[in-house]
């Protein structure tokens, strides 16, 4: 019977599976007391071969996570000569050899005391098969599993063993099956340094396929997050990323091996003091680790980029632009029997978008990686003319995915024109595209009401680039993009409404209270008054009083003009383009403005009344309280005054265009 079979037997008989002496073996292992685990298995005569575990492994097995190369050397001479190899060559449940467990360990001299046996033991047993030949219930060699976990070190360590026993055929243990390779496990579980070292050993195999669907290029293509330009930083952050240094990745190249290239070890075990000075701080070690994985995802770009000619298959059957009137006026009915079924219509379209396998120019574009997206233009400039098999290009992923960067990308190589005429499978034009909410991700803004300017200038933007032609272009649908604007953005116009309503009437209060208290303030004088006449009238703080007082009535009383304009304002979907946002931000700033002049006031009326000294530290307490309440609101109130800059540069650019007609 095999171990399986008395594992079994004993189950079914309610035997227990392990005696007293192979827990307190299991209790060290688990503890990492691996004196005590060598004790106990030589005092006790535990049989290494029997499992230790549930997953079936050895005692042999387990003793590889102790990094102890003398303490597995010590455990198989344990074992007489002709159960050695046996011990050598035996899986657990999941298939795993010694090897298979010894890619995890940081020594590669655990490996070398594996080799070590095998040179010994094979003329004896007479199999020519090697050890790392062997692979588990999965398919995976030594070596393929030392990839899949980023095992770089340990990987390296086992080619060079199998080159300096002059191993031909290495490929077969860089695949799982044909269809899965090292460098897509790889690039999978983001070992970046794994798969760049893989790559640049062997180029073929940068074109096979993952699961025959998708290239390497293609899978890192949807990982935005290991490249710099989706990693955002304040400006410090980003001058400390920037005088981080990063180690350069060189490769020697073995002359006596033609197909694979031997590589330093990308990281030597020894930190230098740089590197340990950086690993006291956190927050700087992983900055530095970011920079490291962002200049790997670079690197590897680079290389991927060269061989993957995907691109070349395009569907640029260009049909006749036909425009499709709508048949019927797309009334309050039919928009509402739109808005009902858009649900289950995006589910759809997000299902048959599956079924297409995009290029990776078109998968980077519409995940926003400007750097694969400028190498592969840079390197094959015709595949920005790419159509996919929906009848997709460049410009399509990147507007309905709202790729601003890219947009610019695409603007400057001056290739607008020959990209928006092209209309998809579906019939839709990239003004359906822009106006489709299927891909949208809610932004960095300060409220739903910014969030639907945005959408509404980014469709703006687009329909500014799109004949005049196409704005009644209906798709398969029936629909226009002004129709699709409508229906997709209806949840998000309602939530605006409510969100504006919301804090217009909020800001309204405030602002007259501030009105209030700024109107009693101008009636009740600092110090009194004398036959009509204020007694600190010719004081400079006095006439600061006057000012602030006034400027704060009159700015708290416009802020109030301005949130009442927009309660009572119809709020249709294009009043948030520019007319709403304006009011709002305009009330904003009126409402700040009057906080500031009323606690100014309230400085100088306190100056005033208990006459302080400007040396004393009670003033620096005085406006330090006065200004308290300023600063927060600041604070809280920030992001929404980030949009006043966008106002600005409105109000300067008819300032100029008035100076031009009056020149």
């Amino acid at each position: 019977m095999n171990e399986i079979e008395i594992t079994e037997t004993k189950k079914e008989e309610g035997i227990a599976l392990f005696d007293e002496k192979m827990k307190e073996a299991q209790k060290a292992a688990m503890a990492n007391r691996w004196k005590d685990f060598k004790k106990i298995i030589k005092k006790d005569n535990i049989n290494i071969l029997e499992w230790f575990d549930l997953f079936g492994n050895t005692a042999i097995h387990i003793a590889t996570r102790s990094n102890d190369p003398q303490l597995l050397e010590e455990l198989i001479e344990m074992l007489p000569e002709g159960h050695r190899w046996h011990a050598l060559c035996m899986k657990n449940r999941e298939g795993n050899t010694l090897l298979h467990e010894i890619v995890f360990c940081k020594e590669v001299q655990m490996a070398n005391v594996v080799f070590h046996f095998e040179k010994n033991l094979q003329p004896q047993t007479g199999i020519k098969c090697p050890l790392i030949d062997l692979t588990n219930n999965k398919g995976e060699t030594p070596l393929f599993r030392a990839a899949k976990y980023g095992k770089l070190k340990m990987l390296k360590h086992m080619v060079d063993h199998m080159i300096k026993n002059n191993v031909q055929d290495i490929r077969k243990h860089l695949h799982r099956n044909p269809s899965v390779s090292a460098l897509h496990v790889s690039v999978i579980g983001q070992y970046l340094d794994v798969a760049l070292w893989l790559v640049r050993m062997d180029k073929t195999l940068a074109n096979e396929k993952y699961n025959n669907e998708f290239t390497s290029l293609q899978l890192l293509s949807k990982m935005p997050h290991v490249f710099r330009s989706h990693s955002p930083m304040g400006p410090v952050k980003s001058l400390i990323y920037f005088l981080l240094p990063v180690e350069r990745h060189e490769i020697e190249e073995d002359k006596s091996f033609e197909l694979f290239k031997l590589t330093r070890d990308l990281e030597s075990g020894k930190m230098d003091d740089r590197k340990l000075a950086y690993s006291e701080f956190e927050g700087i070690n992983h900055m530095w680790q970011q920079k490291k994985q962002h200049k790997l995802a670079e690197c590897l770009a680079d290389i991927l980029v060269k061989y993957d000619l995907s691109w070349q298959e395009s569907y640029n059957n260009i049909k006749k632009t036909l425009i499709a009137m709508p048949s019927l006026p797309f009334n309050v009915a039919k928009r509402r029997k739109q808005i009902e079924s858009k649900r289950q219509e995006k589910l759809e379209s997000i299902e048959e978008c599956l079924k297409y396998s995009y290029t990776p120019l078109l998968i980077a574009a519409s995940t926003g990686i400007v750097e694969i997206v400028e190498k592969i233009l840079d390197v094959h400039p015709e595949a920005i003319s790419h159509v996919s098999k929906d009848e997709q290009n460049i410009l399509h992923m990147v507007i309905k995915h709202r790729q601003r960067e890219i947009f610019r990308i695409i603007k400057r190589k001056k290739a607008l024109e020959s990209l928006v005429p092209r209309i998809t499978r579906k019939n839709r034009t990239i003004l359906h595209q822009v106006a489709r909410m299927d891909y949208y991700k809610e932004g960095h803004l300060a409220g739903v009401a910014f969030q639907l300017q945005d959408e509404l200038r980014w469709y703006e933007r687009v329909r500014r680039i799109v004949p005049q032609h196409y704005y009644l272009h209906c798709d398969n649908d029936g629909q226009t993009a002004g129709d699709v604007l409508d229906i997709e953005h209806d949840e998000m116009l309602s939530d605006a409404k409510k969100w504006l309503k919301e804090t217009a009437q909020s800001c309204s209060t405030v602002a007259v209270l501030v009105a209030t208290v700024v109107f009693a303030a101008a009636y009740t004088i600092p110090g009194g008054s004398e036959g009509g006449t204020p007694v600190f009238l010719n004081s400079p703080i006095f006439l600061i009083f006057t000012i602030m007082d006034v400027v704060g009535l009159a700015t708290s009383l416009a802020s109030v003009v301005m949130f009442l304009s927009i309660l009572s304002s119809p709020c249709e979907l294009w009043d948030f383009h520019k007319s709403l946002p304006r009011k709002l931000n305009l009330g904003f700033t009126l409402l700040f403005i009057s906080l500031i002049t009323t606690m100014l006031a309230f400085s100088a009326t306190i100056l005033l009344t208990i006459r302080l000294e400007w040396k004393k530290w009670t003033s620096t307490l005085i406006y330090s309280a006065a200004f308290f309440p300023v600063t927060v609101f600041a604070i809280i109130q920030f992001p929404l005054y980030i949009m006043t800059k966008d106002m600005v540069k409105q109000v300067g650019k008819l300032l100029k265009k008035d100076a031009c007609m009056n020149v």
